[in-house]
């Protein structure tokens, strides 16, 4: 047996021991509520040992903690939802996802219904699709083919984009020579990645630039396990295996007074040809990593956020088109998708055909 095998055959058989010694100190005690047996007649009794499991079962965080960080140690594995890559790097197993040909179809489908309907308006979309992180840190990458094949899916999709006749900005090129276009250990991009793409946008001039002045105010540096961590070990531990805490600086535009010495306080009452909407993932919600304000800056116009932080770049689109008002809506709206996010169904919306 090499010794690959026999650390891979170790791992479960401590935690099997565990498992074995936890359920005898578990029953052991007195005052343990047991399921009844009235529970296998009417389904009551998954729920009563599931319930058991979750609040009773002695030590069970710190167990799970350091049955993950001894497999990824040993095996340079995590649990169903991370891939590891070279150099302590994760990668989210949403990235290695086989494309479905009619997921993607249907994709395509919802972005053409969105692109239509805002056409009707007079808006202009402008789609920023984003590779994925196995694409771009080939450097660090599992697998080589994965990488290759996920770089031909981001040029199929911008060229399925200019087909359609969807106006899109190839985010690649600004992302592809930077030291650390995302995160080590999380899903997202950092700082630097995200003002890359608004700079790229801006010298585009796919949008107007406009004449509003900010200036830029860095707010304190924020320390944080990536959100991949969670698949290996726990928090605590992460740092001891090797998974330092993620560290970025975000920071804001400030609108500059005008001649008059007026400023608007509120950020979202400009014209609706001087603003631009920005909708999309947590890539755009989340502060951290500054998109909006890098595109306050970079196109000189202020960016109202309607980004949302867990739930796909298209519930978010639907949910802005939802609220939406044409008569004060912005001129231009920004769509910022995850090309990950083609290839799962859980994500899409539905009644998009009918809209084409």
């Amino acid at each position: 047996m090499t010794l690959s095998l026999a650390l891979k055959a170790t791992v479960p058989a401590v935690f099997f021991g565990y498992a074995i010694a936890a359920n005898l100190t578990l029953f052991s005690k007195p005052d343990t509520p047991m399921p009844v047996l009235e529970g296998v007649f009417d389904g009551k009794i998954t729920h009563d040992i599931d319930t058991l499991y979750r609040d009773s079962l002695p030590h069970k965080a710190p167990a799970v903690g350091l049955i993950g960080a001894a497999r990824y140690v040993l095996l340079d594995e995590g649990r169903p939802g991370v891939v590891v890559g070279r150099g302590g790097t994760l990668f989210t197993s949403e990235e290695f996802r086989a494309a479905d040909p009619l997921t993607y179809k249907k994709a395509l489908l919802e972005i053409a219904a969105v692109a239509n309907d805002l056409q009707a308006q007079g808006v202009e979309l402008l789609v920023a699709p984003l590779p994925a992180k196995v694409d771009l840190l080939r450097a660090q990458s599992p697998n080589a083919d994965e990488s290759r094949r996920l770089e031909l899916f981001y040029s199929t999709f911008l060229q399925d984009l200019n087909e359609l006749g969807i106006q899109a900005i190839d985010t690649r090129p600004a992302l592809l020579p930077l030291s650390q276009p995302f995160l080590i250990t999380d899903t997202h991009w950092t700082p630097e990645g995200a003002s890359a793409v608004a700079q790229l946008i801006a010298s585009s001039e796919t949008l107007t630039g406009g004449t509003e002045q900010f200036s830029t105010q860095t707010d304190a540096t924020t320390k944080f396990a990536g959100d991949l961590v969670t698949y290996v070990t726990s928090d605590a531990l992460a740092p001891r295996i090797g998974l330092a805490p993620e560290q970025v600086t975000p920071y804001r535009a400030i609108a500059q007074a005008t001649d008059g010495g007026i400023v608007d306080i509120f950020g979202n009452s400009a014209e609706g040809s001087e603003k631009v909407d920005l909708v999309g993932t947590s890539y755009s919600a989340n502060p951290n990593w500054s998109f909006a304000e890098a595109l306050k800056l970079a196109l000189h116009r202020d960016v109202i956020n309607y980004a949302e932080e867990g739930k796909g770049p298209f519930a978010p689109m639907q949910s802005y088109m939802t609220k939406r008002d044409p008569l004060d809506g912005a001129a231009q709206v920004i769509w910022e998708i995850p090309v990950r996010y083609l290839t799962d169904p859980a994500m899409l919306t539905t009644g998009a055909e009918d809209r084409v």
